[in-house]
């Protein structure tokens, strides 16, 4: 508490003394959201009101006269009026009940939305609820959407045409081409450019523009004293051949293509392959990948794997990461909600390559654009041709599907290799039990306790048992067999009348089906002398709860039935009140499963019944439920003498079964046996968790299959089949008819080849983005009838032609637009040109940029010291073997570490907070720009937290240890953090600061013990939240 006070106190000393010296507030500018509420509707909104609610509300069901399958049905409302009221989510009552408003029922009722999926329905209503599902749309253009005559003519859609730069007359603007179009422009708009920046300036910006890290004092300084015409282009080329570079170009790429650590779902579930992806895309950009091969590797990485070389094998699976690494809706790896992560990768796609909203036309053909509903379901169908790895969820909480990152042939033999091992050590782990069985006595008919006789009378079963339900351990529940167990004391009463209610037993040491060997099972079991034909309750074997049954039997108050392929077979009659013995012998080799049941004097035997066949061969869980072969609530069993065993049981009526006591000649040997079971089970976990093969969060080949149209969006109403092709904007291309592939490689190809306009314009157009702020085109995913024209048409072409002539380079983009004198203009401002273009469309003086949230954090790491440049390990997340996360248990961690940015853990659902506090981009969609806001909290966790004030502290740490003279540290402070020289004013002013901060410490009740290494950080926490550091000029 004391410490506490102190930083409270500390703070609120520093606020006095900072305010009088520097500004603190963060001058952001939001720029507005550039896509259309139909696409926020289609990407957010219909995909959760699909999973949460149509079932209830919507054309099948209508609880409390409520639809929300439509624009009319939550207009018009329920039984409580209408559920939305457009603009105002305070008074709509979708949002009190999904808020759990004590004025509204809890919806969904099954558990609470997330707060992002809560907070995207907030802000729909805010915005109007927009909602495009009406037959007639209202909404669309006057003129209709575009249709393909009209996109002939439409200027992203023309081929690229060949350009060239216009003359200019002032030599500086005619040395590169790119100012030279410039010029033209600003000579057009009667615009005058600034001067050029000075060299201070430019290296900080460089330096954060191409590796989002600020440049060092030593590398200022390098650059000030080179006086060579190419100073600034050889600090370009150094910049680029830094890894820092791909980690800051590889983020911009992540922000567009949606990348988190974690699936998204409800139970948000942990994905540790993912950075795998991550660093792929850093790795790429460091070594200038082909952009058309960047994109190619990312659609159909898998496909073109096959074709060689064996080095690259690992890098392209990988690469198919960006189509899996989207927002998944699933619980279990099958196709119930897979349509809305095909509507996530086709909008993804879209927007992040063509830079088109081809998500808009999944009801409907698009409103706008030349994109028809067929050329939805066309790419639909390449994608419901594809396999995807799962990533875990609700139903099946374990990863599966995912594509090995070796050739197919090895992998079959590692998994050959592993099996093999697996199954030699669970051969001994049985072979050393059995014998430690016969030793020790505690184990007996293949585990412990199974015939209830450690448990305590009158109280539910507890461990090794699991219970569900009304049950209980009682004396009159023992049966009165001895021929598997010694004559006993006790059994279970089972009450539990609902379905999933019962008891389950999971044997410690699994059997596996082995040739030549057989399994066997057996119980007792009592149906209550009072139950009537009820229900009935089934007994159950197997692996697990579910992943793999092997037999079922079932049983009522009057018969016995066992599952014999899909169908129930009664094997015999049966007397409530009495106890019946079941004996079963699984023989996997030839796929059935044969046994007895009845009394001594009245056994029925079944022979050659089918087993399951998807069982896996593996026994070791007992289940006995109430799901059995006749509906209704199951009756009151008492059950008795479980075993499972792979030697044969005794027969009915032979016995009694007697337990030896163990001989003292034993207890040396049952510890060597304990010792020998204790490694090799250690052995066999190890082998398990250890994968055969490294694997990737992708994709691979699927059964080749064309889809249906489904009409309104919705995959129950389904239109006519649609061939698998390209946009016929972009040529229609069809799959060749003797194609046995999902069309994904035939996709990557089309995307790419020269006769697409879109692809290379629209990366062309990002990268210019992400230098100068803003687009030549302004919305960069939407180069439709809706987003803006060019600035600059001509500019735009000769930069793409020029792109694609490089061999698609991005560091030769890098190259055109840095070392012009358009990028080197000063950021200040000109009355006369700030009045006529405001927003600097025609690119008068540079824009001045507040940093993102990453260069934030790496910056303050890296000035203070703390900043580690290695490639960290993969995330600590918990053992896939532990996870059980659920919607209302989902996961969510923050792991703290002192890398870069680029590789904290990304969680989808609940964003990292310094990321989020500072508008990083949303991994639930592909962002096209980063969209700053001002708030009050920034300011305040800028001078707070304890990040902040940790970097403070090192860095004040290294500043007290470059010299003992403080009017040097001052001006080494200014350097490291600011990049520049402190003028004697700031200097005079800071060592006023720092001797009335370390003087009011003195005062004050609770001094501290460091007060000059406070006051330095102090002085530190003031500059790095000063504008001049959150800001490139």
């Amino acid at each position: 508490m004391q410490s506490i006070h102190r930083r409270r106190q500390r703070n609120r000393m520093f606020s006095r003394f900072a305010c009088g010296l520097f500004g603190l507030s963060i001058l952001c500018v939001a720029a507005p959201a550039e896509s259309c509420a139909d696409d926020f509707f289609e990407s957010q909104i219909r995909p959760l009101l699909i999973t949460h609610c149509i079932e209830c509300h919507g054309a099948k069901k209508q609880e409390s006269g409520l639809r929300l399958d439509s624009r009319e049905g939550w207009l018009h409302g329920g039984d409580s009026g209408a559920a939305i009221v457009p603009g105002d989510p305070e008074s709509s009552l979708l949002i009190k009940a999904v808020n759990g408003s004590d004025d509204a029922a809890q919806m969904p009722p099954d558990g609470k939305l997330t707060p992002d999926e809560i907070a995207h329905l907030v802000t729909w209503v805010k915005q109007g609820a927009i909602d495009p599902r009406v037959e007639a749309m209202e909404s669309a253009s006057a003129s209709g959407p575009m249709d393909l005559e009209a996109a002939k003519q439409f200027w992203s859609f023309q081929p690229l045409s060949k350009v060239s730069p216009p003359e200019v007359k002032d030599a500086r603007w005619a040395a590169n081409p790119v100012d030279a179009f410039v010029r033209a422009k600003l000579k057009q708009n009667e615009l005058t450019p600034v001067g050029e920046a000075d060299k201070r300036t430019l290296i900080r910006r460089a330096t954060f523009d191409l590796t989002g890290l600020p440049p060092t004092p030593a590398e200022v300084h390098e650059f000030l004293n080179d006086s060579s015409p190419n100073a600034f282009a050889s600090l370009v080329d150094r910049l680029l051949q830094s890894p820092a570079y791909g980690e800051r170009w590889g983020r911009h790429w992540l922000d567009v293509a949606r990348y988190a650590d974690t699936a998204g779902d409800g139970s948000d579930y942990p994905v540790p392959e993912a950075g795998q992806y991550r660093d792929w895309v850093v790795n790429a950009f460091n070594r200038d990948q082909p952009f058309d091969e960047f994109v190619r590797e990312q659609i159909a990485g898998d496909i073109l794997a096959q074709d060689g070389p064996a080095d690259l094998y690992a890098e392209r699976v990988t690469a198919t990461g960006f189509l899996a690494i989207g927002k998944r809706y699933g619980y279990a790896p099958n196709t119930t909600y897979q349509y809305l992560d095909f509507a996530d990768v086709i909008d993804s796609v879209g927007r992040s390559i063509l830079g088109l909203s081809l998500g808009c036309a999944r009801c409907h053909d698009h409103k706008f654009d030349p994109v028809s509903a067929a050329d939805y379901y066309a790419l639909y169908g390449i994608f419901e041709s594809t396999k995807w790895a799962f990533p875990g969820g609700e139903e099946h909480k374990r990863p599966a599907h995912f594509p090995a990152l070796v050739p197919a042939a090895d992998a079959v033999r590692l998994d050959k290799v592993k099996a093999d091992e697996l199954a030699r050590l669970n051969g001994d782990i049985a072979r050393l039990t059995r014998e430690q069985s016969k030793l020790d006595g505690k184990s007996f008919a293949g585990g412990v306790d199974l015939g209830w006789e450690a448990q305590t009378l009158d109280k539910p079963p507890s461990k090794p048992w699991f219970s569900g339900g009304p049950n209980v351990v009682l004396a009159d529940a023992q049966s009165p067999y001895t021929h598997i167990h010694p004559a006993g004391t006790r059994g279970v009463r089972v009450a539990a009348p609902k379905p999933h209610d019962g008891i389950r037993y999971s044997f410690e040491q699994a059997l596996h089906s082995v040739p030549g060997k057989q399994i066997h099972f057996t119980i007792d079991f009592r149906t209550g002398a009072a139950s009537t034909p009820q229900g009935a309750y089934r007994f159950y074997l197997g692996r697990g709860v579910v992943q793999s049954l092997a037999i079922e039997c079932s049983v009522t108050a009057t018969e016995f039935a066992i599952r014999s392929g899909g169908e129930w077979e009664i094997i015999r009659k049966l007397e409530p009140g009495t106890w019946y013995t079941l004996r079963v012998t699984l023989d996997q080799a030839k796929q059935t499963y044969s046994g007895i049941v009845g009394t001594i004097d009245d056994l029925s035997e079944f022979n050659d019944k089918p087993l399951n066949p998807n069982w896996d061969g593996i026994a070791d869980t007992f289940i006995c439920d109430g799901i059995g072969h006749v509906e209704g609530p199951a009756p009151t069993r008492d059950l008795d003498n479980l075993g499972l065993q792979d030697i044969s049981f005794g027969i009915p009526g032979s016995g009694p079964v007697v337990v030896p006591e163990p001989e003292l000649a034993s207890q040396q040997r049952l510890a060597e046996l304990n010792a020998q079971l204790a490694a090799l089970t250690k052995q066999r976990d190890e082998t398990l968790a250890t994968p055969a093969y490294p694997v990737a969060y992708g994709v691979s080949e699927g059964k080749p299959t064309n889809t249906r149209l489904q009409r309104r969006g919705e995959p129950e109403r389904l239109g006519d089949e649609v061939p698998r092709r390209f946009l016929e904007v972009l040529g229609g291309d069809t799959l060749d008819p003797e194609s046995t592939g999902s069309g994904r490689l035939e996709l990557a190809d089309w995307l790419t080849r020269p006769s697409n306009p879109l692809t290379a314009r629209v990366i062309v157009n990002r990268v210019w983005q992400w230098h100068f702020g803003q687009g030549l085109v302004s919305t960069p995913s939407d180069f439709g009838a809706r987003g803006e024209l060019p600035s600059h048409p001509e500019l735009l072409e000769w930069l793409t032609s020029e792109f694609i002539a490089s061999g698609w380079s991005i560091k030769s983009l890098h190259r055109m637009m840095m070392n012009s004198q358009t990028y080197t203009l000063a950021s200040k401002h000109h009355a006369k040109n700030l009045t006529a273009d405001p927003s600097n469309r025609w690119l008068w003086h540079y824009a001045r940029r507040p940093l993102d949230a990453e260069s934030i954090r790496d910056a303050m790491l890296a000035v203070s010291g703390q900043l580690d440049r290695t490639i960290p390990p993969p995330h600590p997340f918990p053992a896939v073997e532990t996870w059980s996360f659920s919607i209302h248990r989902p996961f969510h961690a923050v792991y703290d570490s002192n890398h870069r940015s680029i590789y904290l853990m990304l969680q989808r659902n609940r964003r990292h907070p310094f990321l989020a506090m500072f508008d990083a981009a949303d991994p639930n969609v592909s962002v096209p720009k980063r969209l700053p806001t001002t708030t009050p909290t920034q300011s305040l966790f800028l001078m707070n937290s304890p990040f902040v004030h940790q970097q403070s502290e090192a860095f004040a740490n290294q500043i007290l240890a470059s010299s003992e003279d403080d009017a040097s540290r001052v001006r080494l402070t200014y350097e490291r953090i600011l990049g520049r020289v402190a003028t004697d004013a700031e200097v005079n002013q800071t060592l006023t600061f720092l001797s009335a901060y370390e003087h009011k410490l003195a005062s004050v009740e609770t001094s501290t013990e460091t007060p000059t290494t406070d006051a330095w950080a102090a002085i530190a926490r003031v500059l790095l939240s000063s504008n001049e550091f959150l800001y490139v000029d």
